[in-house]
C-alpha cells in the first residue's frame, strides 16, 4: 500500500517519464512497445481513476499523429514536386498530430492552448536555470541575445557556404523556416506544454517538453549529440513561452534558428 501511494504521488511524473520513454521508442522504430506502454498508462489509470486522464490520452493521440506524419511523408514522395518543396509539404503535416492532440484537450474541456496572449516582454529571465541564476534578462532582452549567439556560433558555416541566389532557394528559405517554426511550437510550446503544464507544474513540464522535443529529431537523421542541443533548446524555447505567456517569442526564435540553420548548410537546400 506504501508503494501504491507513493506511485499515485509521484503519477504526474510518472506520465511525463512515461512520454519521454515511448517517445524515445518511437524514435527508435520500437512501435509495439511504444503503444503498449501508452495504453498500459490509460488502462491503470481508468481502473483507478486517481488523476485527470487527459494527459494519459495525449501519448497514443502524439503517437498516431506521429505514425500517420510518417506514412503521410512515404505518400509524398510519389508526389511529383521538386525536393525542397516536399520538405515544405513534410512540415505541414505537423498539422496531424496536433489535430488529434487538439481533438483529446478539447474532449476533456480544457484549453488546447493556453500561451495564445500577447507576450510579456518584460518578464524576467534568469541566466543559466531560467527561475534563477546569478544574471537576469527581460524576455526581449533574452530573446536578442539568444539570436546573436545562434548566428556568432553559425556565421563561420553560413560565410563559407554558397548561397544559391535563385528564387526556389528563398522559397525554401521563408517557406521551411515558417512552416516549421509555427506548427512545431503550436505542437510543442503550444498543445503538450500546456498538458504537461496541467499535469506537473511549469518546472517540470519546460524539462521534459524540451527534452522530448530534442529527441524527437532521432528520425530524422540528427545524432543524439545534435538531440541533446535541440533539448537544450527546447528547455529555453519552452522557459520563454512560460514566462511570457505565448508561444510568440519561442515562434520567432525558432523561425530565425531555422533559417540561420538553412543558410549555413545544417538542413540542406535540395533543389
Amino acid at each position: 500500500m506504501v508503494f501504491i501511494d507513493k506511485m499515485r504521488q509521484h503519477l504526474p511524473l510518472i506520465q511525463l517519464v512515461i512520454f519521454l520513454s515511448v517517445l524515445l521508442l518511437f524514435q527508435l522504430k520500437l512501435y509495439t512497445f511504444a503503444f503498449l506502454i501508452a495504453f498500459a498508462l490509460i488502462l491503470y489509470l481508468v481502473c483507478t481513476s486517481q488523476q485527470d486522464r487527459v494527459f494519459a490520452w495525449c501519448i497514443p493521440a502524439y503517437l498516431i499523429g506521429s505514425l500517420l506524419l510518417m506514412y503521410g511523408d512515404r505518400l509524398m514522395d510519389e508526389v511529383p514536386f521538386q525536393p525542397f518543396i516536399l520538405t515544405i509539404l513534410n512540415r505541414f503535416l505537423l498539422i496531424i498530430p496536433i489535430l488529434l492532440l487538439f481533438y483529446v484537450s478539447k474532449k476533456f474541456n480544457n484549453t488546447a492552448n493556453q500561451y495564445w496572449q500577447k507576450p510579456d516582454w518584460n518578464a524576467r529571465i534568469y541566466f543559466p536555470f531560467i527561475w534563477r541564476g546569478f544574471h537576469s534578462l527581460s524576455a526581449k532582452q533574452f530573446l536578442l541575445a539568444a539570436l546573436l549567439l545562434n548566428f556568432l556560433f553559425m556565421s563561420p558555416n553560413i560565410f563559407s557556404v554558397k548561397i544559391p541566389f535563385q528564387i526556389n532557394f528563398f522559397v525554401f528559405l521563408i517557406g521551411f523556416s515558417l512552416v516549421n517554426g509555427i506548427f512545431e511550437e503550436l505542437l510543442w510550446r503550444g498543445i503538450l506544454l500546456s498538458r504537461m503544464t496541467d499535469l506537473a507544474g511549469e518546472r517540470a513540464s519546460v524539462i521534459f517538453s524540451g527534452i522530448s522535443f530534442g529527441f524527437s529529431h532521432l528520425m530524422l537523421g540528427y545524432s543524439f549529440a545534435a538531440c541533446l542541443l535541440f533539448a537544450l533548446g527546447g528547455i529555453y524555447y519552452g522557459a520563454l513561452t512560460v514566462k511570457t505567456g505565448s508561444i510568440l517569442p519561442a515562434v520567432i526564435w525558432h523561425f530565425a534558428l531555422n533559417t540561420l540553420m538553412i543558410l549555413s548548410g545544417i538542413i540542406p537546400y535540395i533543389n
